[in-house]
């Protein structure tokens, strides 16, 4: 086992450790100072720990250690093109969970943070008084599922859920399509019901409006180990993401492998602020940079189709690493 598996496992290993000692859920962490920042900014949050880092950081320090050590070993990417702005999304919408906003205009104030026109609406109602906030952005992604959503915001069905933004997008030229969050990460194999679903959703999204696309959420960890072949023909597009981020180290070759398994769709990379899989802290910063310019050099290559940021709710939590991509998007 080399030196970044032996502390990537104790790493994870004090995670799931100190979520039963402190009685915590995934995404309930944040840097210190928290709970002051959203006093200033958006006091309507609900507290999550603070206490979580300083419990986890002896180990965090040593995977910190190992993964520095493995990105000195890397080959620099080529520089690429900057980023533009059309091509970048912010990631958000209300919710109360994982330190999160509960206010409905969540996403269009947070993207000004990153001087994004594009969004991916999620967790909210997809319904007209919504969508009107969202209005002023240039492309708008919405959820069209209930996986994910916040408690009580889809009343009704995927299907009718679908066919609402289609309505909808009729009337609001920013709408560009649906996103279904977690779209396959919840199962072993891509199920029958599955495929249907997922023929559902399309074909309602876009029954008013045909020019409207349909991206579904996936992990690099599902790559090579499922066969998407019988949702490809009513996806658009997908949503990339690395659960864990010491997978950011081979974020080319994860990307060729997306790229495989999703021949001829678009690509929109995402970026994590926040760690979920491995540490459920911020990011590392050195991983993050690595990962944009990564994004530099794939789109230049017309690899992939843009760059989703999640996302609004980070922004308090984790402010070191939300300055960092700041900075480096606004040196393009």
């Amino acid at each position: 086992m080399s030196k970044l598996q032996e502390a990537r496992e104790r790493l994870y290993g004090r995670q799931k450790e100190l979520h039963e000692l402190m009685r915590i859920g995934l995404g309930e962490t944040a840097a210190p100072g928290y709970r002051e920042r959203c006093r200033i900014e958006d006091p309507a949050r609900l507290a999550v720990s603070e206490e979580y880092c300083a419990q986890i950081a002896p180990e965090y320090a040593a995977f910190a250690e190992a993964v520095r050590e493995e990105l000195a070993a890397k080959p620099a990417f080529d520089r690429g093109v900057p980023i533009p702005a059309d091509k970048l999304w912010l990631w958000g919408g209300p919710t109360p969970q994982w330190g999160g906003s509960p206010l409905p205009d969540t996403l269009v104030r947070t993207a000004k943070y990153f001087d994004a026109p594009n969004g991916v609406y999620v967790y909210g109602r997809t319904s007209e008084e919504m969508i009107a906030l969202h209005a002023g952005m240039k492309k708008v992604l919405a959820m069209v599922t209930t996986t994910c959503r916040a408690p009580g915001q889809q009343p009704e069905t995927d299907a009718e859920c679908a066919e609402n933004l289609s309505r909808l997008s009729l009337k609001f030229p920013c709408v560009a399509g649906g996103m279904m969050d977690d779209m396959t990460s919840g199962l072993q194999s891509v199920t029958p019901e599955k495929v249907k679903q997922v023929a559902t959703v399309s074909a309602n999204l876009k029954k008013h409006n045909p020019a409207l696309q349909l991206f579904g959420v996936v992990y690099c960890h599902e790559l090579g180990k499922k066969d998407f072949s019988g949702i490809q023909p009513y996806l658009d597009g997908v949503n990339l993401w690395h659960w864990h981020q010491e997978e950011l180290l081979d974020v080319e070759k994860n990307v060729e492998l997306c790229r495989a398994n999703f021949p001829g769709k678009k690509l929109l990379m995402g970026l994590f602020l926040h760690d979920y899989g491995t540490a459920d802290a911020g990011a590392l910063i050195e991983l993050l940079l690595h990962q944009l310019e990564g994004a530099r050099a794939l789109l230049a290559e017309k690899k992939i189709d843009g760059l989703v940021i999640l996302g609004d709710r980070e922004i308090l939590k984790w402010p070191e690493q939300a300055a960092a991509v700041r900075g480096f998007l606004e040196a393009r």
